[in-house]
C-alpha cells in the first residue's frame, strides 16, 4: 500500500483532509496537489458508484471520484469543495474533498492497522492527531486506485502543457499554502510540524507586538504569532485573533503557532518557479525565499523555513512554552522546559518602577496578577501565599524589595514564577516589556561570561546588578538574578532573621 515507512522508523508525514464527512490522512508521497473543484464534470462512458466524471487538469482529462456513495454518506455538492490528486507513481486519480486541513507528522509506532473480515477497506490505519486528539483515518491509496471500474490516468502519457508530475522529484517543492487576511503565503511542508484547524488564541501576559496570545499544542501553552507582523506585511484583521487555523513550527526547543485565516492547499511546483524578489521590496527579505504564481491560487510569497526557525523573536517565544499539568504528552520529548535561545541567551525585560532584565530560563511561568491570596504578615515584602498547580507559592513584591515605590496593580501587573532549590516563588512585577536576546555584557576576567554577581542584600540588589544590553535598542539594563534575590529574601525573612531585626541585631544566616 502507498504508506511509506521511513528507513529510520521515525515519522510519516501526512496531508490532512476532510473527506466524505471524516478526517482523512494521505501519505504526502501519494498526494500530488489540491485544486478547486469545477462546477460540473464531463461525462465518461463508464458507470461506477461515486465516479463524478472528468475535469481538465492542465489540458489532461482527470477522472474524479466521490467516495461518499461507497461509504454511505450524503452526496450534496458544496461550492468550496476541492479535488485532491492522488498517485502511486504510475496512475493518478482525483478525489472530491471538503477542505484541506494541513499536514501532520505521526510516529510509525503510533499508527494502528485496521482490518475487517470479509471486506476490502479503503483505509489502512487510524492515528490520533497529537494536537487535537481527533481520530484520523489513513486512506489506502492502492486500494482506492484498485476499485473495480474506476478509471485512472497513466502518468506516462504526454500532457498538453508541462505538469509538475513530469518534473524529477528532486526539482519539486511541496508547499503548504496559507491565507493570512488577503495575503497568501507558502511554506515548504518540511518546516510545518502540524496544523491546527479551528484553533483559538486566548489572552496572555505574553500578548503584545507580534504575539496575539497563547493556545495549547501537545500539552504545552504556546505563543500564537501574527506572521504578517513578523514579515513586515501589516497585521492580521481582527477576526484573525480567533484563528481560522494555526501552523505549528517546531524550533527544536519549543513550538510557536503562526495564526492564519485558512490553510488553502498542499501543492507541488517546480523549484525553479520560486522567483527571487528584490530585497528592498519586502519588509523582511531575510525571511522570504521568493514569490511563486500557483495555478488556481495566484501569486504567493514563499517563506524561507530555515530562516523562520532561526528568527530571534520566534526563537525566544518558543523558549517559553509552558507544560500543561496532567497532559500525557506534556513533556514527551523532554524539550518543554524553557531554555536559552540558540544564538544568545534570551532575556525577559520588565518593569519594577524602572526597566530591568532577567534571564528567561530563570522564569518557570508568567502568571496574571491573581485576585487574591492568603496573607501571612511575615514582612512588608512577602505579600502572602498563593496556591498554584497544587503547590503553595510565596508571593513577593519585587519593586518593594528593590526599594522602588509600590504602584497600584492593574491589568499589566503580573507574577514571575521562579524555582529556587526545589521550591517556587512568585515575584510581583509592574509590567512585561518583551523578550530579547543578549547583545552585550561586560566579559569576565578570562574573556568569557562573568561570574554571577553576589547579592549583598535584597535592598541593594538593583544597585549592585551588572548592566547588560538586550535587543536592538542599545539601552543598558540591570541584570537581576531572580533566584539569588529569592534566596536573599528567604534568608532575610526567616524566623531568626525577623527576630534579630526586631531586637535591632544584624541579620544572621543570610546567604547569596
Amino acid at each position: 500500500m502507498t504508506d511509506p515507512v521511513p528507513a529510520d522508523g521515525g515519522h510519516v508525514v501526512y496531508g490532512l483532509l476532510s473527506l466524505a464527512g471524516a478526517d482523512v490522512a494521505l501519505p504526502l508521497s501519494a498526494l500530488r496537489e489540491v485544486v478547486p473543484a469545477p462546477e460540473a464534470f464531463a461525462d465518461l462512458p463508464v458507470r461506477t458508484p461515486g465516479l463524478l466524471g472528468a475535469m481538465l487538469l492542465r489540458g489532461v482529462p482527470l477522472p474524479v471520484l466521490d467516495l461518499r456513495p461507497l461509504l454511505g454518506s450524503p452526496t450534496v455538492r458544496a461550492d468550496d469543495q476541492v479535488v485532491v490528486i492522488i498517485a502511486d507513481g504510475e496512475r493518478q486519480l482525483g478525489l472530491l474533498a471538503d477542505e484541506v486541513r494541513g499536514i501532520t507528522r505521526v510516529a510509525v509506532e503510533d499508527r494502528r492497522t485496521v482490518r475487517a473480515a470479509g471486506a476490502v477497506l479503503l483505509f489502512s490505519h487510524t492515528v490520533r492527531h497529537a494536537e487535537t486528539d481527533a481520530v484520523v483515518s489513513v486512506l489506502d491509496v492502492d486500494a482506492v486506485l484498485a476499485l473495480p471500474g474506476v478509471p485512472t490516468v497513466d502518468l506516462g502519457r504526454p500532457a498538453a502543457e508541462p505538469s509538475s508530475a513530469h518534473v524529477p522529484s528532486a526539482a519539486l517543492r511541496t508547499l503548504t499554502l496559507l491565507r493570512c487576511g488577503t495575503q497568501v503565503l507558502a511554506l515548504d511542508v518540511d518546516f510545518v510540524h502540524t496544523t491546527l484547524a479551528g484553533a483559538t488564541s486566548r489572552p496572555s501576559v505574553l500578548a503584545g507586538g507580534a504575539c496575539l496570545g497563547v493556545t495549547d499544542v501537545a500539552g504545552r501553552e504556546v505563543a500564537v504569532i501574527d506572521p504578517l507582523r513578523v514579515l513586515g506585511l501589516g497585521a492580521l484583521p481582527q477576526e484573525g485573533l480567533d484563528l481560522g487555523a494555526g501552523v505549528v513550527l517546531d524550533l527544536g526547543h519549543g513550538y510557536v503557532v503562526l495564526a492564519v485565516s485558512a490553510v488553502l492547499d498542499i501543492v507541488r511546483i517546480p523549484a525553479g518557479d520560486v522567483l527571487p524578489v528584490p530585497g528592498f521590496s519586502v519588509g523582511r527579505p531575510d525571511l522570504v525565499a521568493g514569490i511563486a504564481d500557483v495555478e488556481g491560487r495566484g501569486q504567493c510569497l514563499v517563506l524561507d523555513g530555515t530562516a523562520l526557525q532561526a528568527e530571534q523573536g520566534l526563537v525566544t517565544y518558543a523558549s517559553v512554552n509552558t507544560v500543561l499539568p496532567g497532559h500525557p504528552d506534556g513533556d514527551r520529548d523532554g524539550t518543554a522546559a524553557a531554555v536559552a535561545s540558540r544564538t544568545a541567551p534570551a532575556y525577559l525585560t520588565y518593569s519594577v518602577g524602572v526597566d530591568v532584565a532577567s534571564r528567561l530560563d530563570q522564569v518557570v511561568e508568567i502568571l496574571p496578577y491573581p485576585p487574591s491570596w492568603t496573607p501571612t504578615n511575615v514582612g512588608e515584602n512577602v505579600l502572602g501565599i498563593l496556591v498554584h498547580r497544587s503547590a503553595a507559592v510565596p508571593v513577593l513584591h519585587l519593586p518593594a524589595i528593590l526599594g522602588q515605590p509600590r504602584s497600584t496593580p492593574d491589568r499589566s501587573t503580573c507574577l514571575l514564577l521562579v524555582e529556587v532549590d526545589g521550591e517556587q516563588i512568585a515575584f510581583v512585577v509592574d509590567a512585561l516589556r518583551g523578550i530579547d536576546s543578549l547583545t552585550w555584557q561586560e566579559p569576565g576576567p578570562d574573556g568569557g561570561p562573568p561570574a554571577p554577581a553576589a547579592v549583598p542584600s535584597s535592598a541593594r540588589a538593583l544597585r549592585s546588578a551588572p548592566l547588560i544590553g538586550v535587543g536592538g535598542s542599545g539601552k543598558l539594563l540591570p541584570d537581576l538574578d531572580l533566584p539569588a534575590i529569592a534566596r536573599r529574601v528567604r534568608a532575610e525573612t526567616s524566623p531568626g532573621s525577623r527576630a534579630g531585626r526586631r531586637a535591632g541585631a544584624p541579620v544572621v544566616g543570610a546567604r547569596a
